[in-house]
């Protein structure tokens, strides 16, 4: 992105903080009026990012939210945004929906796009191949408050919304031992995506309590969340003579992929094989045999998600906002596959 005057140069002229300075530029009755009258003044000597600096000098808000998913057409993501979309507008905002359809660059395309449209705060969701934040801190920078849900970077000090991942891929390999599972294997995406590691992390430490033996040749790691992948994983996983008594996948597309390959194989369900998903999309509860899974509360992490951000946006004192992370525990759905 291009370098741009920030909130943090403005500050650092003043001796003052970024979060002064952002609530000066909106117009905040908390802040004085000596303080808004040298805030920009020395805005507009900098030429401090025009935008921002027009929504300042008319004390208004574009009273919209931008929000930033991988896809939209996951059963998760769309129910988050549904959770979002219901809190913004009864508080009267509007949404921006985008998709980065996995993609890092598109990502940070759209980034530059929400931040140069005025909105009041961007809600995002890393896509798979996001390893570089500097977008993100770019935002930082420019006074626009940010929160990341569901899949988040740690280090960034930001708010954020997520599953507890580790409990709930334990939760449900632990499920798969007692219906005396000792052989689990696990199907999931790229475990550089921090959500898939807890997930896989979450596996792992099932096994170790219960003194199964850990097996690499039982880890499939494939490069998208899509049935066709996790079908194809499976069949290559069965002929290859090293045949698990349970598959754990990373979410639910991935166990349909499984179920149906389980189908043309011959493989009795849940007595030579059971599967276990994640995420309790509606699907699950209506294929045979339903799929046992972990039940993500996906449009309440939307609905915690908007009420964090809007509350960063009004937040009008001179301190600095105090940064949460909210974590949700998903609930174990035991159904027939297992």
């Amino acid at each position: 992105m291009k370098k741009s005057i920030t909130i943090k140069d403005i500050a650092k002229k003043l001796n003052i903080s970024t979060a002064t300075v952002s609530r000066a530029l909106r117009g905040s009755s908390e802040i004085s009026k000596e303080t808004k009258s040298a805030v920009m003044k020395i805005a507009k000597e900098m030429h401090y990012h025009p935008n921002l600096l027009a929504r300042s000098l008319i004390n208004k808000t574009s009273k919209v939210l931008g929000v930033v998913v991988p896809t939209i057409n996951r059963q998760f993501w769309s129910n988050s945004i549904s959770g979002i979309e219901s809190v913004a507008y009864k508080k009267g905002y509007k949404v921006m929906i985008f998709q980065s359809a996995e993609s890092y660059q598109k990502e940070v395309e759209i980034v530059e796009i929400l931040a140069n449209s005025m909105v009041d705060g961007i809600l995002i969701a890393f896509s798979k191949e996001t390893q570089d934040y500097a977008h993100i801190e770019d935002l930082r920078e420019r006074g626009i408050p940010v929160l990341l849900f569901e899949r988040v970077c740690e280090s960034l000090p930001l708010s954020k919304v997520i599953t507890d991942d580790f409990f709930g891929a334990k939760c449900i390999v632990n499920h798969l031992i007692e219906r005396g599972k000792n052989r689990i294997a696990y199907i999931g995406g790229p475990l550089s995506l921090p959500v898939c590691m807890e997930r896989f992390r979450g596996y792992q430490s099932a096994l170790l309590e219960n003194k199964i033996s850990f097996d690499q040749d039982l880890v499939i790691e494939i490069s998208d969340f899509d049935a066709d992948f996790s079908s194809n994983a499976f069949k290559n996983l069965w002929h290859s003579g090293n045949r698990p008594d349970a598959v754990f996948c990373f979410a639910d597309i991935l166990a349909l992929g499984v179920l149906a390959a389980s189908k043309e194989l011959g493989i009795k369900v849940p007595k030579d094989l059971a599967i276990a998903g994640f995420g309790n999309d509606d699907i699950t509860k209506y294929v045979s045999p339903s799929i046992s899974t972990m039940a993500q509360p996906s449009f309440e992490i939307g609905q915690l998600a908007a009420k964090l951000i809007l509350k960063e946006i009004n937040f009008e004192e001179e301190d600095e906002f105090v940064f949460r992370t909210e974590i949700i525990k998903p609930n174990l759905i035991a159904r027939e596959s297992s």
